[in-house]
């Protein structure tokens, strides 16, 4: 009986564990990934253009041509309106252009983050995202996507990663080339329950059936 106990209390860790530690989720569409909501950006205060931009305690950093002729900061548009590159904009927001040119998102004090969202668009007429995750500057997921203008990125990890970088391309499913990347309306959000805390709930519980085994 002792042994089935300490099997199903293994499993549980696994199972928890796994759901904490899995694989980066991609999502599309506005509240999908961020529930609970800790560090919003929307980049109105940022008029002059500045890179290692510091919102709300996320710091953004840009490659590329930083002023993207003049787009996207300080309140210059140019587009007949800013809603034209994504129905998600609104106001300022981040843009930059050039040869694997990337906005990178990261928390100021260098935490992990577990749940994020942002509008994402494209310096290009339609939208050919590219996302990639870092942790301790290993790469820990990625993934492409399309549509015809811009959409609200969701990425979720229970296992967290540091550091997001956002590309835009002219084509499909690439990972290098010219990058034309905007976003705007950065959300961070609390971990999912099955967090890493939940491995040590687990774990607690898996040990406590062993010490009682041995007393027994």
């Amino acid at each position: 009986m002792q042994r089935k106990i300490r099997l199903l209390c293994a499993t549980a860790l696994a199972l928890a564990c796994h759901a904490a530690g899995a694989t980066v989720l991609q999502t599309l569409g506005a509240g999908m990934a961020v529930g609970i909501t800790t560090n919003v950006a929307h980049f109105d205060l940022n008029t002059v253009l500045a890179n290692d931009w510091v919102e709300d305690g996320l710091l953004f950093h840009f490659t590329g041509y930083g002023a993207n002729n003049g787009c996207g900061y300080a309140g210059v548009d140019c587009y007949d309106a800013v809603s034209d590159l994504s129905p998600a904009f609104s106001g300022n927001y981040m843009a930059t252009s050039g040869t694997n040119a990337y906005i990178s998102v990261r928390k100021a004090d260098g935490g992990d983050i577990y749940r994020i969202e942002f509008a994402a668009a494209s310096g290009y007429q339609v939208l050919n995202g590219y996302w990639a995750t870092y942790a301790d500057g290993l790469r820990t997921g990625s993934g492409n996507f399309s549509a015809p203008r811009g959409v609200v990125l969701g990425l979720g990890d229970g296992a967290g990663f540091d550091e997001v970088r956002y590309f835009a391309f002219s084509t499909p499913n690439r990972q290098a080339g010219y990058s034309a990347p905007a976003l705007d309306e950065v959300r961070v959000g609390l971990p999912e329950p099955a967090s890493p805390a939940l491995c040590a709930v687990a774990l607690l519980g898996l040990l406590a059936v062993r010490r009682r085994g041995r007393s027994v």
